[in-house]
């Protein structure tokens, strides 16, 4: 059984290496440099290069800086009408033996022995099939896989995040404004953004991770110039100062997926959040200036009117 003592929970910061292709390894070698010690990956080709991903891995644990940390990957369902030569297992097989196949591809990808976090890619059409899967993923808890999670924050809205229970899971989603096209019988209210989504991950415990918080909303969020006002107040550009504000919205921890391909914007996230955290201790007032900006967000995303 794999040693999973060093799992410590969901990071605050996730680099992805969706899109990244035949740079994934330069470029996860640079992140994990720059001092991201989380990565998120999956087996399938369609986005990812998984075994890539796995020599940038190698590449930076060979400078000794730091020591095997928190490594995530995702199981993506087969898709009809997709080549079968994106996935890594036949697809002719059951939703179980795919899973199955999966995850040893992914082991042998990254190089490591066991995944901290599995996330279900997406869901399939069928929520049987996503019980199925579910399943499978949960057999692997804690043989191979540390913890486990899903994808789609409008699946979690209909229904499928209420069936899907785990330890610890990670719910990957966004924070874009809402498909109008959603049924009207939704068992939780329609709203903007994710608020729904959050109130439910802090009922069950459960780690979030917007995506898309930049190239997907950061106009919106910024209609006010909020976060270029919050980060002059930090002194940390706007991009920054969207991060951590969400997360600092309260309820369920909020964790940030960054892809950024700059190596310079690299250290320039992880300096500015970690500045945000400085710029808190040093005052009460610092805190209640920054607790206002939060304020303001929750008006933009959550229809939370300011008091006063």
């Amino acid at each position: 059984m794999a040693d999973h003592s060093r799992f410590q929970g969901i990071p605050n910061i996730i680099y992805g290496t969706a899109f990244k292709f035949d740079k994934s390894a330069s470029l996860v070698e640079a992140a994990l440099n720059a001092g991201f010690r989380a990565i998120d990956t999956a087996g399938s080709k369609s986005a990812y290069r998984e075994a890539l991903v796995g020599e940038g891995i190698a590449a930076a644990l060979a400078n000794g800086t730091f020591k095997r940390n928190e490594l995530y990957t995702k199981f993506s369902p087969f898709k009809q009408g997709k080549d079968p030569a994106l996935y890594p297992y036949n697809t002719t097989k059951t939703i179980t033996e795919q899973v199955a196949q999966s995850v040893p591809s992914s082991l042998a990808n990254l190089g490591i022995d066991y995944i901290d976090c599995l996330v279900l890619h997406s869901l399939y059409a069928d929520i049987q099939d996503t019980l199925t899967a579910w399943r499978a993923m949960e057999a692997l808890v804690p043989s191979k896989v540390a913890s486990l999670g899903l994808v789609a924050a409008q699946d979690m809205r209909s229904g499928h995040g209420q069936t899907l229970r785990g330890a610890e899971p990670l719910h990957s989603g966004h924070c874009r404004q809402a498909n109008p096209n959603f049924p009207s019988d939704l068992p939780l209210p329609l709203v903007t953004f994710d608020r729904d989504v959050r109130g439910y991950c802090q009922q069950h415990g459960i780690a979030y991770a917007p995506w898309g918080l930049l190239w997907g909303s950061l106009d919106v969020l910024d209609a006010e110039q909020l976060m270029t006002i919050a980060g002059r107040g930090v002194g940390i550009d706007k991009h920054i100062a969207c991060f951590a504000l969400m997360q600092s919205v309260g309820g369920c921890q909020i964790t940030i997926l960054c892809g950024t391909t700059n190596e310079g914007r690299m250290h320039e996230t992880l300096g500015g959040l970690a500045k945000m955290q400085k710029y808190l201790a040093e005052s009460e007032t610092n805190r209640e200036t920054w607790s206002g900006y939060v304020d303001s967000l929750k008006v933009v995303i959550d229809g939370i009117q300011k008091m006063g």
